[in-house]
């Protein structure tokens, strides 16, 4: 299962749950960074992206890959 949330692209923290396990998390990526990946407490990974279009409200999605 791949994981992405994708964030605003002025917003540099977020909160998320995890697709797999159900585990709510939250996290901090700097401003000068456009993506990160991050673990939850289980372990699952998920990717955190910027939105391409700031313009565009945030919106999370988790995909199986």
């Amino acid at each position: 299962m791949s994981q992405r949330v994708v964030i605003g692209v002025s917003d540099t923290t977020f909160s998320a749950t995890c697709g797999a396990c159900g585990t709510a998390f939250a996290g901090r990526l700097d401003d000068d960074l456009d993506s990160g990946i991050f673990l939850c407490r289980e372990g699952h990974t998920i990717t955190i992206v910027r939105a391409d279009d700031p313009a565009a409200p945030a919106a999370s999605e988790v995909s199986a890959a």
